[in-house]
């Protein structure tokens, strides 16, 4: 309810200098004295809520009540209860107003007072709004402009001009809404109340909001929010700093957010007003929600619930529901849960239907992302009850109310216009009588009364038909709502499937799980056996190797040895014969020795990277080519030193080369040669060139070296060629798979 600060003081002064003078019959139980003394009370009250005291203007208010109750001073308490209901607009505190404004309606007729009467209607009209009664607050609010306050064009007029904007708002009509809130701006400026004006400012600024229009909205807060601080209205300061924060969000402004939210909690503590502190408190958390700060949110939540408590307990409840889905963030469980019950019991012991389907759907939702399908289903079959029967509820009363109230309506529009028809016919011949008689001022004023009345005709025609058109279109609705009511219906049977499914997947896939861990624990068990065996087949393959190679090459060399020996031994006499065999035994255990020594370096692991293996591959060159005198340039790349390479590829690899660099040296007469180790594509490649006499590749060879090499390149799955030209030197090329 707005403020009536300087219209309501004028009034009670007026009313303060006529006590007395109209009301002299022998039933007046007061004086003047008595009558100034009710005044005063209302006054203080005014002084009191200016100042955002509303316990004490309520003191005063309920002081005036008594006193004019005790003098049978019938305006005196028709006043009193309209600056009560007043007061308690201000607190939020609704359930007593019609009481108030009603008994102000009905002392106003019996003194047909027609300021009280207007007044009465005005606040009727927000009593009716605050009750959703749109239609209602309407009418009320057009009587009171056509009884008293549309040809004065004072602040009242101002007042509901701003409160018929409100209505439009209600019912989404954001344009005329906006219409209205500019018409009031204008009365309030040229009347200068700085009061109601602030209010309309703040109302402009939720119009823009909705239009997203959010600078415009912020230069309307912004306007309020100076006024109200100039007037020091707490509670109004308290809004407009709730309204700019919101605004600020929307154009990702979080600073100044942040800024006028802190402002308005503030304000709002200041004001005292419970209701006031609660609502910033909340407001303060979807502010913290937005930064992502949820335990500071889940404090301000915590907050709003202690004083919806003693304020609105079915708020209260609705902010259960909050703190549950903060809690549930901050991975509190069991907070959560413990939240959600009490919402639960709440609404139940309020019998809140709306809460109670709103928190069965939000625990629905918690238990099916934690995969409880049993009280997942539960609790939406729950939502699904009470939406459903919500809808019904809410539908068919709305349909009746407006049945109701359109045939009233339409009945009392029948005799209103035979009424107005009739009072119109008999102002035009009072008219033509004023006209006849000269009196232009009196028929002026007749015809200012018949244009009223067309009008109030027009507007109440007008009204009819909205109300014929809501009441098509909640019909139209309630068969819309059926068809999706027999629609949620059929998504309640899926979604009882889709749980009974997903419990069956589920149930599936716990046990392919526990089969496919089953499998995998076989599965590793027989690659473990599989790679004992591979190590142990590995294991017998080196020493069958070792074997064949002590046997053949070691064991043969050692016998030739011992014949050797035994030759030298009978050639003793004969110095140079002995001495010829005994320069071939001891090239045979050269060889011999080198055998073992390869053997035994190729099975040491600490030998696997090709670096190793290189380093001796260089060496075994140097010695070889430089006992010949042969220059020689060694070419092994860097890449490839980091590779490894099989036990038995290794030796395959360095057998084909020692062989490819002794046949160099025995044969080739080269006075250079090249040797060139690289790796590309996960292959090895192996060059050995010289430039010495070369030799036919296509005859036949009679030694067993080139087949040994081709024999073993074959064995690695690699590609061997030799590439020779009488006069022109030979290159041999190997190459193998790394892997």
């Amino acid at each position: 309810m707005l403020s009536f600060n300087l219209c309501v003081k004028l009034l009670l002064f007026q009313l303060l200098l006529s006590t007395g003078s109209t009301h002299s019959n022998a039933q007046q139980r007061y004086n003047k004295n008595d009558s100034a003394r009710v005044w005063a009370y209302l006054a203080k009250a005014e002084e009191w809520i200016d100042r955002s005291k509303y316990d004490s203007a309520v003191y005063y208010g309920n002081n005036a009540l008594l006193e004019s109750s005790r003098l049978k001073f019938i305006r005196g308490e028709a006043y009193a209860h309209l600056k009560i209901a007043e007061i308690f607009y201000r607190k939020s505190q609704f359930q007593v107003l019609g009481l108030h404004d009603s008994a102000a309606l009905k002392s106003g007729l019996l003194l047909k007072d027609t300021m009280l009467i207007a007044l009465s209607y005005f606040q009727l009209g927000q009593y009716f709004a605050e009750l959703k009664k749109y239609a209602e607050a309407e009418q009320l609010f057009l009587k009171s402009l056509a009884l008293k306050f549309e040809k004065e064009q004072g602040d009242y007029a101002a007042y509901v001009y701003n409160d018929m904007g409100s209505l439009y708002g209600f019912t989404g009509a954001i344009e005329k809404q906006v219409d209205w809130y500019l018409k009031a701006v204008r009365l309030h400026q040229k009347n200068k109340n700085e009061y109601g004006l602030a209010q309309t400012y703040s109302n402009l600024n939720d119009s823009y909001y909705e239009l997203n229009q959010f600078y415009e909205a912020i230069n309307y807060g912004k306007l309020s929010f100076a006024l109200r601080e100039k007037l020091k209205d707490y509670p109004g300061l308290a809004i407009s700093c709730n309204n700019l924060s919101q605004t600020y969000l929307r154009v990702d402004s979080v600073q100044q957010a942040v800024y006028y939210q802190e402002l308005g909690l503030k304000y709002a503590e200041q004001s005292g007003l419970p209701s006031r502190m609660a609502h910033s408190y909340v407001s303060m958390s979807l502010l913290m929600n937005r930064q992502k700060k949820f335990e500071e949110a889940l404090n301000y939540e915590k907050k709003a619930i202690a004083i919806y408590e003693t304020v609105d307990r079915n708020v209260q409840a609705n902010r259960y529901i909050a703190a549950a889905f903060y809690s549930n963030i901050l991975k509190d469980s069991a907070g959560a849960v413990a939240y959600f019950k009490q919402s639960e019991a709440l609404a139940k012991e309020l019998n809140n239907k709306v809460v109670l389907r709103n928190v069965y759907f939000y625990l629905s939702e918690f238990y099916r992302v934690r995969k409880d399908a049993f009280l997942a289903y539960d609790y939406y079959r729950k939502h699904i009850l009470y939406r459903d029967s919500l809808t019904s509820i809410e539908t068919n009363t709305k349909i009746a109310a407006l049945q109701t109230q359109f045939e009233t309506e339409k009945k009392d529009f029948e005799i209103n216009r035979l009424n107005t028809l009739q009072r119109i016919k008999q102002l035009e011949i009072e008219k033509q009588k004023a006209i006849i008689a000269g009196n232009q001022l009196e028929a002026l004023q007749k015809q200012n009364e018949i244009d009223l009345l067309s009008k109030s005709k027009e507007l109440q025609g007008q009204q009819l038909q909205r109300q014929a058109d809501e009441l098509e279109r909640q019909q139209l609705l309630t068969k819309n709502n059926e068809q999706r009511l027999q629609l949620a219906e059929k998504e309640k049977q899926l979604q009882s499937r889709q749980i009974s499914n997903e419990k069956t997947f589920r149930n599936f896939l716990i046990g392919g799980l526990v089969l496919l861990l089953l499998l995998g624990y076989l599965f590793f068990n027989r690659y473990q056996l599989n790679k004992k065996l591979e190590q142990q087949n590995s294991l017998l393959a080196m020493r069958n190797n070792i074997s064949e190679n002590l046997h053949d090459d070691i064991g043969a060399s050692l016998s030739n040895i011992g014949i050797l020996t035994e030759l030298a031994k009978r050639n003793i006499h004969n110095e140079q014969k002995s001495t010829e065999y005994l320069d071939k035994a001891g090239e045979d255990i050269q060889r011999i020795s080198e055998s073992i020594s390869d053997i035994v370096w190729n099975i040491n692991p600490k030998y696997d990277e090709l670096k190793n293996l290189f380093i001796r591959m260089k060496r075994y060159a140097a010695d070889m080519l430089d006992g010949k005198n042969i220059s020689y340039e060694l070419n092994f790349s860097d890449e490839a030193e980091v590779l490894s390479l099989s036990m038995e590829k290794r030796r395959n690899f360095y057998l084909i080369f020692k062989e490819a660099v002794n046949n160099l040296v025995k044969y080739s007469q080269a006075k250079k040669a090249v040797i060139e180790v690289s790796s590309s594509h996960q292959r090895l490649q192996l060059s050995i060139k010289d430039d010495g006499k070369g030799f036919d590749t296509s005859a036949k060879s009679t030694g067993n070296g080139l087949h040994n090499m081709q024999k073993r390149a074959q064995e690695m799955k690699g590609n061997f060629r030799i590439q020779s030209t009488k006069g022109k030197g030979t290159e041999i090329l190997l190459e193998i798979p790394i892997t």
